[in-house]
């Protein structure tokens, strides 16, 4: 294997990822952390005003019936490149907590894929959010 592959091989497996964010906006990170550095870093790093207190992802991939936000803020201390797919592409989310367990999502992107996205989740609220892969086995029920 020559160097060139090497290195192709390196990029193709490293944990970045890709956040669009504000006015069409596109921003790498890196997920070789945990869930609460990698989610405050880039609320820092995506310019979010002091009114955003928490924030989180939701794939781009915005034709995927089974959409819903990932969570990561409820795993704070869960490395961030187990749950995130290497060079995958995720839109930023403000996560409100309207009362206690239940949250609301607004897509802090302004773009055609914000509007697409804000129409999708408006009005749904969304009490847990599941590890994405993980669901229940048929016949137990939701605690």
């Amino acid at each position: 294997m020559s160097k060139i592959e090497k290195s192709a091989a390196v990029v193709d497996q490293s944990p970045l990822i890709f956040v669009k964010h504000g006015a069409d906006q596109t921003s790498v990170f890196n997920s070789n952390c945990s869930n609460i550095v990698l989610l405050s870093f880039i609320r820092k790093s995506c310019g979010c005003d002091a009114s955003v207190k928490q924030v989180d992802l939701i794939p781009s991939n915005l034709g995927d019936k089974a959409l819903a936000p990932l969570g990561l803020f409820t795993r704070p201390t869960s490395p961030a490149k187990e749950e995130l797919q290497p060079r995958g592409t995720y839109i930023l989310l403000q996560v409100k907590e309207d009362e206690p367990g239940v949250r609301t999502f607004l897509p802090l992107l302004d773009s055609e894929d914000g509007r697409k996205l804000r129409s999708m989740i408006e009005g749904k609220v969304f009490d847990t959010v599941k590890k994405p892969g993980k669901e229940p086995a048929k016949g137990v029920k939701k605690k």
